[in-house]
């Protein structure tokens, strides 16, 4: 089996993948085994030689299989031979009409069941951002103020992902008694006080926010927004009217198993890159397999914590030097923000 480094134009993210080919197309399996197809015809041989080969896409700017050695020349084979060129971006004006074209013809169909994720990939993210900041937390969800606490979760999301906050990221640390996190359209994520009664290494928090700030980059957020509230909520916040609703609907926001493990595998390689140890967030999730029985109905949906599990526990890399997240007054900062509000 071939082995390879597969970007996919959306997030600038490498994923390790198994390569396989069939007479019209290959396939990519990543090591949470969701597999990837991409026609023959739509791949462009950018470069190559007896040690790597580096594959676009004719269609998806961004897109990257990188293959080294050593090459199954029984798939290298199928592959086209000659170098070559990809076509350029669309330009900004042809991609706003294209945009404005897809949101009407979208709506018009009367959301057919891709509607959502057709939306949420042309949905500019100042409009997700809006959205989110448009909705109030549940009444009994007080944000636990401590400055101290804010600093340390600011200091998660920089090392996970360090142009986060300057794309317009936000982090909250909420009083609910729930072990659990979430992500709200346009990257304003809130991490519930209930998640420290079951981890106490902030590794493990780096690794659940990381998995949330996935969800907001590959717009799995804004898709599970539109399919869940309905176009009608997300074009009443997008005009500035005032919206009934609260955040309650959004903190359960549902998401596919496929996007599960897309956000996992992204969250694994943000801890490798950020130099955190991914063991306390397999143990984190070890943890909430024993409880599953009785967690709320809406994680149904997500991929048996056990399994999810050993993703992070496999990506540890016994001779690496990793960094702890936060140093222990950080981490102390962080566990005791909500007491003064008990």
């Amino acid at each position: 089996m071939q082995r390879g480094l597969w970007f996919d134009g959306q997030v600038a993210l490498e994923r390790p993948v198994s390569v396989d080919g069939g007479d019209d197309g290959l396939w990519l399996t990543d090591d949470f085994g969701e597999r990837h197809s991409v026609a023959l015809a739509d791949i462009v041989r950018l470069d190559g030689d007896s040690d790597r080969v580096k594959l676009g896409h004719r269609s998806i700017e961004g897109w990257r299989l990188i293959m080294v050695a050593p090459l199954d020349q029984g798939l290298i084979a199928k592959l086209p031979r000659r170098t070559g060129t990809l076509a350029p971006a669309t330009g900004r004006m042809t991609m706003a009409v294209l945009i404005a074209i897809c949101l009407l013809a979208t709506l018009a169909a009367g959301m057919v069941i891709f509607a959502p994720e057709a939306i949420a990939r042309h949905m500019p993210m100042a409009w997700e951002r809006k959205i989110g900041m448009a909705f109030d937390l549940p009444i009994d969800a007080a944000r636990c103020e401590d400055q101290a606490a804010q600093d340390a979760l600011n200091a998660i999301v920089d090392r996970v992902d360090p142009d986060a906050r300057d794309n317009g990221f936000t982090v909250e640390l909420i009083d609910l008694d729930e072990a659990n996190a979430a992500a709200l359209p346009g990257g304003r994520m809130v991490v519930f006080n209930g998640l420290f009664k079951d981890i106490d290494s902030p590794d493990a928090i780096a690794g659940i926010v990381a998995h949330e700030i996935a969800h907001v980059r590959r717009r799995h957020v804004a898709a599970a927004m539109v399919r869940q509230l309905g176009v009608g909520t997300v074009v009443t916040a997008l005009g500035g009217g005032a919206v009934a609703s609260n955040a309650g609907g959004l903190l359960s926001l549902k998401f596919s198993r496929g996007a599960e493990a897309v956000a996992d595998a992204d969250a694994v390689a943000m801890l490798s890159r950020a130099g955190i140890d991914p063991r306390p967030t397999g143990a984190a999730f070890d943890g909430f397999g024993k409880q599953e029985g009785d967690w709320p109905e809406w994680l149904g949906d997500h991929p048996a914590s056990k399994g999810r599990a050993i993703g992070f526990r496999h990506s540890y890399e016994p001779a690496r030097a990793y960094r702890p997240t936060l140093s222990a007054a950080q981490t102390q900062a962080l566990i005791s923000a909500c007491r003064a509000l008990q």
